[in-house]
């Protein structure tokens, strides 16, 4: 019997004639459904393994959660596979099976260079990545070249299959309803294993059904769920914008702060003065003179607010600030009120490249004024756009792209919008391309007036990366002259990638590191933060000799750690195995002025979260520190870092999301519930940022803005 009249057979025919019938009915069957089938569901668990062990390296335990999802995709491909005519079911095979090995390759790669999941909320990117980082491309393909081709195995046995085994005819309608039950059934039996590793904070169950951190689900779910979750979000828009009852309950906050009284002479008993050395002595005070440690608050009634609001969400959020504590101002309130501010967001910066010989103005700038002991820079989705975006709006990058959403938002806390309230024109520079990342857009709405490579900064010379030194000599003395002033900067010479074949950088201070006991790539990084030092050399030169050092601040955070090399060289640079949970993102925050004499040692953990809060109380700015995720570093509140994957430090602990470790960091016992309860609230930031930039939530605060910004 030919294949037509088996299909015939099995389309028409519930019982057999025949014992060849029979026969043949069952050969159909194996070759149209059930090899299809096994073929489907093997390639995606094959992926999910490959990619999983590329990533992570081991296996435990949990890979029952991507094997077990895997299942019902492998028979929904099965199901579409049979509803059309031979040739649109082999077709569709092609489909299926391409887009599949497609995305598993797009998400090895992405994730070994970028060290977080791609997402396709990020595709208004792709042109911009595509024409201006081709040849950083081309080298990520290149250095993922065998795992992209293990990746694209299952494209091979398909050629064969359906060459010699498969018969990709339409099914009966009887038999796609039970390949669709199975499809429920398989979905619904993964779903129901979900507990086994219980209901705990990011455990598969919680990432499953509340807490969705790509990072985590990713590495416990598998890449289809994970893709799964994005593209629903982006088909559906955003369904998670916050309503009553979403928000985690949390402890009673305890408002611990106490007035800090101004210190006396304490004369030890012995070593009492002579009187006439007491007679020269200013008179103590009857009584000490208070600090103001007022809460650093706006005049804002949230709680009226709230019963005014008719939207939900907003009202939510109303009802969420009127019980966050604020921080409250300190001895450092206004320490550089009428300071000119210049702050610098650097690429790639990381704490190993300062040196005392090769990079003195970072090795002097890192040991002076402010010393920062625990600070940290995450790592977020968008890498350099959620690093900017944390550090100069101090709330958490949710999602991709956070900063390009912001565009058309009201940000009144922000520094440019903040020091152009006191009669400024703040002003921003980045020495690359200044649509990347849409910054023609964004930056103005910081209140920045903002010049890049194309509609104003001028270079000496067009390559990759831009030097930082030209950036410098070609702005500084756009506002030198112009006290007080503030400044925005957004380095690109330390970008990857790091060798001296294609990063200019690299080849131009190629000399000056040829020395150093390293291998040519750590060599290569070294050599174009050089540009970075010779860029702040130029900078705090020219402030000097135009006569503004003294009255100037300069703060410089890094975007995130270079993320682009294998760890090796990570490990390498530190001299030891460098800790990928926590010591991988531990970074310095430069805060410095000349007439800081005597450092200033903070051992507090903070993070890049922190910046605009500690600045904005440093300069006096007015500001609500309800409003922002993050916390002014030199306030009494307790510390708090977060890292994209919800991992924390306060000061009790290091706690890790990941794999659910606890590192206690003192020896008293720890409250009740804690980790629990910084849980809680962490989900809470998450969502609180998020629905802040959904919803243009700071204009419903400020709606005559500026008004009410007292």
């Amino acid at each position: 019997m030919n294949i037509e009249s088996q299909q015939q057979l099995l389309e028409h025919t519930d019982t057999p004639n025949s014992q060849n019938d029979l026969q043949n009915v069952k050969l159909l069957l194996r070759r149209n459904f059930i090899y299809p089938l096994l073929f489907f569901v093997g390639t995606i668990i094959y992926l999910e393994i490959v990619v999983h062990l590329y990533l992570f390296g081991s296996i435990d335990s949990k890979i029952i959660y991507p094997i077990m999802f895997a299942i019902p995709l492998g028979i929904c491909f099965t199901l579409l596979t049979g509803l059309f005519n031979e040739f649109g079911n082999k077709l569709l095979m092609w489909i299926v099976t391409s887009i599949s090995c497609l995305i598993f390759g797009l998400q090895a790669v992405y994730y070994n260079i970028f060290k977080v999941f791609f997402s396709f909320h990020s595709l208004g990117m792709a042109d911009d990545a595509l024409t201006e980082f081709t040849d950083d491309v081309n080298y990520a393909i290149r250095s993922n070249l065998l795992t992209i081709i293990i990746l694209m195995i299952p494209l091979v046995i398909l050629y064969i299959l359906i060459k010699e085994v498969f018969i990709c005819k339409k099914r009966s309608l009887k038999m796609q309803a039970c390949i669709f039950a199975g499809l429920i059934s398989f979905h619904l039996f993964a779903m129901a294993l979900l507990p086994i590793h219980g209901k705990e904070d990011y455990t598969p169950y919680d990432l499953y059904f509340d807490s969705r951190v790509p990072e985590l689900s990713g590495q416990q779910l598998g890449i289809i769920t994970l893709t799964r979750f994005d593209l629903s979000g982006l088909l559906k828009g955003d369904d998670s914008i916050l309503v009553a009852g979403d928000l985690k309950p949390e402890p009673t906050p305890i408002d611990s702060n106490e007035d800090v009284l101004a210190p006396t002479p304490i004369i030890e008993e012995g070593n009492a003065p002579d009187s006439n050395v007491w007679d020269d002595l200013p008179l103590p005070s009857p009584t000490p003179i208070p600090i103001d440690t007022s809460p650093n608050i706006i005049n804002i009634d949230f709680e009226e607010l709230a019963r005014n609001e008719d939207n939900e969400t907003i009202r939510t959020l109303h009802k969420y600030f009127a019980n966050e504590l604020p921080t409250y101002k300190n001895e450092y309130t206004g320490m550089f009120e009428g300071y000119n501010l210049i702050m610098i967001t650097a690429e790639g910066f990381f704490p190993y490249a300062v040196h005392e010989e090769l990079t003195p103005t970072l090795y002097k700038l890192t040991n002076e004024g402010f010393i920062f002991n625990n600070f940290y820079t995450a790592l977020w989705q968008t890498s350099t756009s959620d690093g900017e975006y944390v550090a100069m709006t101090g709330l958490i990058p949710v999602g991709t792209r956070s900063m390009y959403h912001s565009r058309n938002n009201l940000m009144p806390f922000v520094l440019g919008n903040q020091f152009n309230l006191l009669g400024l024109t703040s002003k921003a520079y980045h020495n690359h391309t200044y649509t990347y990342y849409e910054r023609n857009e964004t930056h103005p709405n910081l209140g920045y007036d903002y010049k890049g490579v194309g509609n104003g900064l001028v270079l000496d010379s067009y390559v990759w990366p831009e030097s930082d030194l030209e950036m410098i000599e070609h702005t500084v003395d756009e506002y030198i002259n112009e006290e007080p002033f503030h400044i925005y900067y957004l380095t690109v010479s330390g970008h990857m990638n790091y060798t001296f074949i294609g990063n200019s950088m690299s080849s131009k201070n190629r000399d000056l590191v040829k020395e150093l006991p390293y291998s040519s790539d750590v060599k290569a990084y070294i050599a174009c933060q050089i540009e970075l030092d010779r860029a702040l050399e130029k900078l705090i030169e020219s402030l000097t000799e135009a006569g503004v050092i003294d009255n100037t601040v300069i703060a410089l955070s890094a975007d995130h750690y270079p993320y682009g090399w294998d760890k090796k060289y990570l490990d390498e640079i530190a001299g030891h195995e460098v800790d990928p949970y926590f010591e991988i993102y531990k970074n310095h925050f430069i805060l410095w002025n000349p007439a800081i004499e005597t450092p200033i040692i903070i051992d507090k953990p903070a993070s890049s979260l922190d910046i605009l809060p500690t600045l904005s109380n440093l300069f006096g700015l007015a500001y609500d520190s309800r409003l922002l995720v993050g916390r002014d570093i030199l306030s009494n509140n307790d510390p708090l870092v977060i890292l994209s994957n919800r991992s924390f430090i306060t000061d009790k602990v290091m706690y890790n999301s990941a794999t659910g470790e606890v590192i206690k960091l003192t020896e008293e016992e720890l409250p009740e519930d804690y980790i629990k309860n910084m849980n809680n609230i962490i989900k809470n930031k998450f969502k609180i940022s998020k629905t802040i930039l959904k919803t243009d939530y700071y204009r419903y605060v400020f709606p005559e803005y500026p008004k009410g910004l007292k």
